[in-house]
């Protein structure tokens, strides 16, 4: 994608102009069906220093990125809670058959939750004000997580596993509307960076801190029971703090004056997405089924996650099965964790600095095909060797991180966005469904099928990591030389006044895909 592409319009004095015949004479009308941004700057070009938009950024990244941190942290630690209480005694409190799958089933149908909802909620987060809705939901997932503690039998654990689910799958998509709204193209790799690697911190916290709970054998609660309660009443808390504080958009962003909304919004014009319409368009729905990227990134959600829900519930399991002791295995976790930081934080910031995404998200994910490829073919007196493997796996979430802040970037249009970021996150769900499947109970310990299965999995999603760039390079030359033929101007020029209209990138001939 040319350089020119991601450029913004030139900061020079702070003045403002009409730039739009939809706005003669600088008198402002209303769009039918396009973006708030275009009707809150009044149809204008917001133009500003230099320093004014360092500015602004820096206090978005101060204000916005740490709410996105945090709470990425602790869903992170709140969904691989029952992986740690698998070592604490859950499964004997609730009486689970060990030779049975229902340890497989009680992790699985978290993501039935997730599923079931997606939908739903990609819907309601395009009616109801972002902020709001997302903080709604981490604090009754907080509530839910709480109730875990009360479980005492195998029903009682499926239905709060589900509900937990269910209330998680807004998190992340939410998460990448977040991103959108408020970065440029060229800033979204690196800070969904920071708050995707927030899984790999919540990592680093959690495996000491079940490793000491794991030890607590004189409580008046069993150590699995203290765990749930402590981390559902943060999140509880957590929920409480947002419902307050967390901005739907720019627009009623505590932390900026009017003139820094303005410049705020300005920022992401040449994103082509404004900062969220809250009209459910059809036609754009009907269009992420005609783009044949969503069916690529449907695909690679579901082959990269399939691994993942197998790795995130038998993690520590897995471990165990390598010849260390159940303690141990809960504090030998804890390199994954900075393994997935430095992946997610290093791949990131190589997108961002080349604008490419598929390139580094294919290198990416080729690192935990290797890992899946040693946990099989080395032998079980070699244990550096196999968590070395093991560690090797957590650079998956770098992978799939990028292709979210692809979606990010190419689907045009906030109704089609939702959809195709909805469909992708249903991937997620489902292969983390299907994933502790493969882990089967009578193929411990080793679990030589499900390893098999990780290295091939995530070579599939390397594939089609793949095909997503051949289309995106095929798409760009094709809109280059239409352009220059129809129209004899400069390729990956555009038009100023679309970017707020809320269009799809079928119907913005002159934006080109990111790579």
């Amino acid at each position: 994608m040319g350089e020119k592409e991601t450029q913004e319009p030139q900061d020079l004095a702070i003045t403002q102009q009409s730039t739009t015949p939809d706005y003669p004479d600088g008198e402002v009308k209303k769009v039918e069906g396009a973006d708030p941004a275009l009707e809150y700057a009044g149809g204008d070009v917001i133009e500003f220093t230099e320093e004014e938009g360092a500015s602004v950024l820096s206090k978005i990244d101060w204000h916005i990125l740490p709410l996105l941190c945090w709470v990425y942290a602790i869903q992170f630690a709140d969904k691989t809670t029952l992986n740690y209480a698998s070592l604490m005694g859950i499964r004997e409190d609730t009486h689970l058959n060990n030779n049975s799958q229902q340890f497989s089933w009680a992790s699985s149908i978290f993501y039935a939750g997730y599923i079931f909802w997606e939908f739903p909620t990609t819907y309601l987060m395009r009616r109801l004000p972002l902020g709001k809705y997302t903080a709604a939901n981490i604090l009754f997932w907080g509530v839910v997580l709480t109730c875990h503690a009360t479980v005492r039998n195998y029903g009682g654990l499926l239905a709060v596993r589900f509900f937990l689910g269910a209330l998680e799958a807004t998190v992340t998509p939410a998460f990448v509307i977040f991103t959108s709204m408020w970065y440029k193209k060229n800033e979204q790799g690196r800070r969904m960076g920071y708050w995707l690697c927030c899984n790999g911190i919540a990592t680093l916290i959690m495996a000491p801190l079940a490793y000491g709970l794991s030890g607590v054998t004189k409580a008046a609660l069993p150590a699995w029971e203290i765990l749930f309660l402590v981390l559902g009443l943060i999140t509880v808390l957590t929920g409480g703090i947002y419902l307050w504080y967390m901005p739907d958009n720019q627009t009623n962003a505590k932390f900026l004056s009017h003139r820094e909304k303005l410049i705020a919004i300005e920022r992401i014009r040449g994103n082509f997405q404004g900062i969220g319409n809250r009209v459910w368009k059809w036609s754009q729905f009907r269009e992420a089924f005609m783009d044949p990227r969503t069916y690529l990134y449907v695909l690679y959600s579901l082959l990269m996650n399939i691994p993942n829900g197998g790795i995130t519930t038998f993690g520590s399991i897995i471990i165990k099965s390598f010849g260390f002791n159940s303690r141990l295995s809960l504090l030998l976790g804890m390199p994954g964790g900075a393994v997935d930081i430095i992946a997610k934080l290093s791949f990131t910031y190589m997108s961002d600095k080349l604008l490419d995404r598929t390139l580094p998200a294919t290198i990416a994910i080729l690192i935990p095909m290797i890992g899946g490829i040693m946990m099989i073919t080395i032998p079980l007196s070699a244990k550096g060797a196999l968590l070395v493997g093991y560690y090797f796996i957590s650079a998956a979430g770098a992978s799939w991180g990028l292709v979210m802040v692809m979606i990010s970037n190419n689907t045009l249009g906030y109704t089609k966005k939702a959809t195709v970021n909805g469909l992708q996150i249903l991937a997620y769900g489902a292969g983390n469904w299907i994933g502790p499947q493969t882990f089967r109970s009578s193929d411990a310990p080793e679990y030589k099928k499900g390893k098999t299965l990780v290295a091939i999995m995530y070579g599939c999603a390397a594939a089609t990591l793949i095909t997503i760039r051949v289309i995106n390079v095929l798409t760009n030359k094709r809109r280059d030389k239409k352009q220059a033929e129809v129209e004899g101007t400069p390729a990956g020029e555009h038009e100023m006044g679309t970017e707020f209209l809320d269009l799809t990138d079928f119907q913005q001939p002159r934006f080109r895909y990111v790579v």
